[in-house]
């Protein structure tokens, strides 16, 4: 059994720093997640992140806390948390595919619906998450 942590914050980084900011962001998580047995996803808007960890509890408990404290992010609202019977980004310690205005405008409909829905459409955010990972490795 795994655990697993979907969640969206909104991106404290300066306007100017974005690009190299998220670039820092991914490349310390890729390293981290691998360490920690964690995989997962990656988005970023322009304006917010959201992110899909799963792997051992003790180890998405530890990012949780870490990511929570991390003064890039804030607004942080969890929108599932908890056991989950398999993974979703097996083979990727982190996928992240950049950021992208036509993808911001969908993503953005898809996490305001989320952070006020269902779990039917956490779900679907999650999905949408899965569905922007290709063949590959992180």
């Amino acid at each position: 059994m795994f655990d697993r942590w979907l969640y969206v914050s909104t991106c404290q980084l300066a306007a100017g720093r974005l690009e190299d900011g998220v670039r820092d962001i991914v490349e310390v998580s890729v390293l981290r997640n691998r360490t920690l047995d964690v995989t997962g996803a990656l988005l970023f808007t322009g304006q917010k992140f959201t992110q899909y960890i799963e792997g051992p509890p003790a180890s998405i408990a530890a990012l949780k806390q870490s990511i929570c404290q991390d003064s890039r992010h804030s607004s942080i609202t969890t929108l599932t948390y908890g056991p989950f019977d398999h993974r979703r980004f097996l083979g990727w310690s982190l996928a992240y595919a950049g950021p992208s205005r036509f993808v911001a405008a969908k993503v953005e409909d898809a996490l305001n619906s989320a952070i006020s829905g269902s779990e039917d459409k956490t779900e679907s955010l999650a999905e949408l998450l899965a569905g922007f990972v290709i063949d590959g490795h992180s």
